[in-house]
């Protein structure tokens, strides 16, 4: 398997590390780290067609890498490094679409860390690229020495979500596949969603009632029958129906049970012209208060 991980030196980036090491250790993994330098271009310049073949790093940047390349290499990752210049936002995806990877690791946000933006731009460039490579995204900061430590639960809450498609089947066998979780307690849930309230209020009362009921009742039927497919030895998955907007409702739920993670199918690459995220997924991914682990079709 192998694994691209994003790494500009941002407490989320260290954070994206420190999730691969823990998380996501297997024998035989590879991981490349890929890190982007700005481009140096003078006044009125045009910026160069082509790298340099021997790219001088900045120590400060060594000394991420080298910190990195060290924790995951304690783990029993093999580690690559690819140091390139240019847009983080364009080379990222340029590098998975070459390297034929199975799975790329970013932090949420980079250095800048807007307060206004739920997801950096090297993020949203993978969201709403066509690449088949799986997705994850670290939501959790590294804080640093001296700082209050981060408190961790014992317990790793982790929410599935479903719509009734297959598509929860393939992302439960690959989160399965991906990571390593002690005291995992896996959720699934599925939304009921309800029509726009004029609509709703232009019903007769009964009629009302009996369609909220019935999709409730649908969403049930959707979540209990996705359970055994997160059944494993020692693992006992719970199921719950929600109400409301499908990526409010499960964004609320995710702040509600403090999970560490949200797992989507998506609707995968199809068409090189159409979105390649269904808007839900997108929705979630951008603004989901944890980590989310998005399994693209392939």
């Amino acid at each position: 398997m192998k694994i691209l991980l994003g790494l500009d030196g941002s407490r989320y980036a260290l954070a994206a590390t420190r999730f691969v090491c823990e998380y996501l250790a297997a024998p035989g993994r590879q991981v490349d780290l890929v890190h982007v330098l700005p481009l140096r271009v003078q006044g009125g310049a045009a910026p160069p067609r082509r790298e340099r073949e021997h790219l001088h790093v900045p120590s400060q940047t060594r000394s991420w890498l080298d910190r990195a390349e060290r924790r995951l290499q304690s783990r029993g990752f093999r580690v690559a490094r690819h140091v390139r210049r240019g847009a983080p936002a364009r080379i990222v995806p340029e590098l998975l679409a070459k390297g034929n990877y199975d799975l790329v690791v970013l932090g949420a946000k980079g250095r800048s860390a807007n307060p206004y933006l739920p997801t950096g731009s090297v993020a949203l460039a993978v969201l709403e690229s066509h690449l088949p490579a799986d997705l994850v995204l670290v939501r959790e900061r590294e804080l640093k020495r001296g700082k209050e430590v981060m408190k961790r639960p014992s317990a790793f809450p982790v929410l599935f979500v479903t719509d009734g498609s297959p598509r929860l089947e393939t992302a439960a066998r690959r989160f399965y596949q991906l990571f390593r979780i002690p005291k995992l307690r896996p959720t699934v849930v599925a939304v009921a969603e309800l029509p726009d309230p004029a609509a709703l209020a232009g019903m007769e009362s009964e009629h009302r009632k009996q369609l909220i009921r019935q999709l409730g009742t649908a969403a049930r039927l959707w979540a209990r029958k996705a359970k055994p497919h997160l059944a494993r030895p020692n693992v006992r998955p719970q199921a719950r129906a929600l109400q409301g907007r499908p990526a409010t409702a499960i964004i609320e739920e995710a702040l509600r049970t403090q999970a560490r993670l949200l797992v989507l199918g998506s609707r995968g690459a199809r068409s090189p012209s159409g979105p390649p995220l269904g808007s839900v997924a997108l929705q979630v991914a951008r603004f989901a208060p944890c980590s989310v682990l998005l399994v693209r079709e392939h």
